[in-house]
């Protein structure tokens, strides 16, 4: 009985976490006909630029601690006043620590920008960028939280009505007002701020703000070997677009863009169900119920291939369908980019084990290594071919990376035997 609650648990929450995480992407798919239809594919392509950019900013505002929330979140379960001790002395961190550098990015706005913008005006899109990046790090914590808490149901409500929020405001601004992208992304900032205020208000009763030394240290000794892990990720997903705006139009931007949203549909249902999946193979390996561990990382490796053969003809069909004219040419992109996407999500696997087992470094020098291969080969194809030397780059480092990392968590087993 106590196994068929654990499964049922996982289910639940695997479907669950797939419909909340599926909100961002699904804004963006709903959106793609306005903004393909409303806004220039030189508009769409300074929009994902600054979008892109605000994930690379969040990682540093972040320092990854939303992961160590989620690890740490169960040693602590046996006693609440340490939990809630623990909790407010990472939060609270996090949100000085933020601010702070923040406040010296804007001030060193020409000087950041000059070497990150090569056609995008410094003013107003920095500072938009870097207020977003602030938001969505602090939004990040109680969306931690919410996880190790098994709490999937609120996860999907707090993501329904934020992705609700900016899909109408955004219709708003772009179709009835045509106030252009930067008021898209002012609205982007405050609806993500409200949101921080009214979820981490929602959890003061799990917080105890402090700045105690020691939980600080545990936590950052655990997430800051994942910054690499963290910053890599982004850099194969999305660093392509910044080195694309130094040597393709924001034409081409824009059509590379509208490709890497389609595709991005299927991470985002991977990552969904790796949300589930996480908590729950901490907990079961905690409880020494191991083989029903390996059983759900067996039932994701189905569910990964199964569902990744089938979004390229849905996705390149869809794409047809929905876009206008002038981004078109995105279709023959997606095969490539989607195959990619079903690497990454084979790389969940062993980095769940990895992760368990807080071998953060391992999962660090594999993803450094995937994200210099990226740059190398992005700066080596993109100045020739332009945009297909960014799918090419995308596709490489996801199965260098994907290798690396079965190559240390079969070494960690053997290491057992």
């Amino acid at each position: 009985m106590r196994k068929r609650m654990k499964k049922s648990i996982f289910l639940r929450n695997s479907i669950l976490y797939t419909v909340g995480s599926m909100l961002t992407p699904l804004i963006g798919f709903i959106m793609l006909p306005i903004y393909t239809n409303y806004l220039t594919p030189s508009e769409y392509g300074t929009l994902s630029t600054i979008t892109t950019l605000v994930g690379m900013f969040q990682v540093f505002l972040l320092l990854s601690l939303h992961g160590a929330v989620t690890r740490f979140y169960f040693e602590y379960v046996e006693n609440s006043k340490e939990q809630r001790e623990y909790l407010g002395a990472i939060y609270l961190f996090v949100i000085i620590f933020s601010t702070t550098l923040s406040f010296l990015l804007i001030t060193l706005k020409n000087q950041i920008g000059s070497l990150l913008f090569s056609i995008i005006p410094i003013d107003p899109y920095f500072i938009l960028m870097v207020a977003l990046s602030w938001s969505n790090a602090l939004l990040a914590l109680p969306f931690a939280l919410i996880r190790a808490q098994e709490r999937a149901g609120m996860f999907v409500l707090a993501n329904f009505l934020i992705t609700l929020s900016i899909m109408v405001l955004n219709v708003y601004i772009i179709v009835i007002k045509d106030l252009g992208i930067e008021k898209v992304l002012l609205s982007q900032f405050l609806i993500t701020f409200i949101a921080v205020l009214i979820l981490v208000s929602s959890q003061f009763k799990y917080l105890k703000f402090n700045l105690n030394y020691n939980f600080i240290k545990l936590s950052l000794l655990f997430s800051i070997p994942l910054l690499p892990h963290v910053a890599s990720g982004w850099i194969i997903k999305s660093s392509d677009r910044v080195i694309l705006e130094k040597f393709v139009s924001l034409t081409d931007i824009g059509v590379y863009a509208v490709a890497v949203q389609v595709s991005m549909v299927l991470i985002i249902f991977y990552q969904s169900i790796n949300s589930a999946l996480v908590p729950r193979y901490i907990k079961l390996m905690k409880d020494n119920q191991v083989l029903e561990a390996e059983k759900i990382l067996k039932i994701f490796k189905i569910i990964i291939f199964c569902t990744g053969i089938l979004a390229i003809p849905i996705s390149m069909i869809a794409t047809r369908l929905l876009v206008g004219e002038d981004f078109i040419n995105a279709v023959w992109l997606l095969p490539a980019l989607l195959i990619a996407n079903m690497i990454k999500g084979i790389y969940y696997i062993p980095v769940a084990k990895l992760f368990y087992d807080s071998r953060t470094g391992a999962i660090a020098t594999s993803s450094t290594i995937a994200a210099i291969t990226n740059i190398v080969v992005n700066f080596s194809l993109i100045p020739y071919i332009g945009i297909i030397g960014a799918v090419i780059s995308t596709l490489l480092s996801e199965i260098i990376r994907t290798i690396l990392i079965y190559i240390a968590s079969k070494q960690k087993k053997y290491d057992r035997s």
